[in-house]
């Protein structure tokens, strides 16, 4: 993954931006870290909405949880400013709406980019949650977008395959016909079904004589190859469970759905298998790239964090 750790851009502005360095005595230098003081009342805002979610106090993990989100908000916020992100055009526009919201008798010859730098120089964008989202989010898709802008080479896309096999195997299908017994017509549906039976059974009636004896219902009497979930979505869980258990080529016994009880023949099974990669190659490609961004993307967070000092306020704030 040697690849991953090569965007030149971050570390030229981390050279750039976040290091300051004063003279000491004796003619040493030293490397002074900017300081990042994580606000009391929004760690403590997020505890209160974390309790008006859950109904009680988050754990010590939670609240490391708590406090890591608003740590990494703070670092990338900065991040963006050194970047100049508060220069793109979401940003502007909403620094401009600040801007233009305080000042107590707007000059409408003032630019929106002069609002915006007004802004800014004031600080407004601090306290503002949408001027912070939109730069916290531009950051986060920008150290992400170094690796997903890349190509993996063929050997991680293999080996990401093989260990994550279970997630592109294609589910079993079943290709079925079914007579309808329906639940608001009849007050005992499966007595009728077995009746229905009876007679296919007793005649040797072929499928089209016998979907001719089924009722009116909204789901078709035959349908495509399919799987137990698409079954589901029509008929139910309990139904979709029991058709793809059923052996091919001969009728069921009555099977209840929402709908009633069901006569079911199966047509065809396959069973699940896995594909091919060459047949999945691109969606594995995409899902591991993002698996790689997201990994990436903690990592230069780890980074980031080492280049300040950082202020936590007290578990009581």
């Amino acid at each position: 993954m040697g690849w991953l750790r090569s965007p030149a851009l971050h570390m030229l502005v981390l050279g750039g931006f976040l290091f300051g360095v004063m003279k000491l005595p004796g003619g040493v230098l030293s490397h002074k870290k900017p300081r990042i003081e994580i606000a009391a009342h929004r760690v403590a805002q997020m505890t209160r909405d974390f309790v008006d979610q859950n109904g009680r106090n988050p754990t010590e993990e939670e609240w490391q949880q708590i406090l890591d989100a608003q740590i990494d908000d703070e670092v990338l916020l900065h991040y963006a400013l050194a970047l100049g992100m508060q220069d793109n055009s979401a940003a502007k526009q909403r620094l401009a709406q600040i801007a233009e919201f305080v000042e107590a008798n707007p000059d409408e010859s003032t630019s929106p980019d002069q609002r915006a730098k007004v802004a800014m120089e004031l600080g407004l964008h601090e306290g503002d949650l949408i001027v912070r989202r939109i730069l916290t989010d531009s950051a986060r898709r920008l150290i992400r977008a170094v690796v997903l802008l890349q190509k993996p080479r063929p050997e991680l896309v293999e080996q990401f395959f093989a260990a994550n096999a279970a997630e592109y195997m294609r589910p079993a299908e079943v290709r079925i016909s079914q007579v309808a017994i329906n639940g608001f017509k009849w007050p005992d549906t499966e007595a009728r079904a077995r009746a229905v039976l009876e007679r296919i059974r007793r005649d040797n009636l072929e499928l089209p004589a016998a979907l001719a004896l089924a009722d009116e219902v909204v789901v078709p009497a035959n349908l495509p190859l399919t799987t137990e979930q698409g079954l589901e979505g029509d008929f139910g869980r309990d139904f979709a469970a029991a058709v793809m258990t059923l052996p091919v080529g001969r009728w069921s016994e009555p099977i209840a759905s929402r709908h009633g009880h069901h006569l079911v023949y199966v047509h065809e099974r396959r069973d699940a298998a896995l594909p091919p990669l060459a047949e999945v190659r691109d969606r594995v490609e995409q899902q591991l790239l993002e698996k790689l961004a997201d990994d990436w993307l903690k990592l230069r967070l780890k980074e980031l964090r080492a280049e300040y000092e950082i202020i936590l306020p007290g578990r009581g704030a």
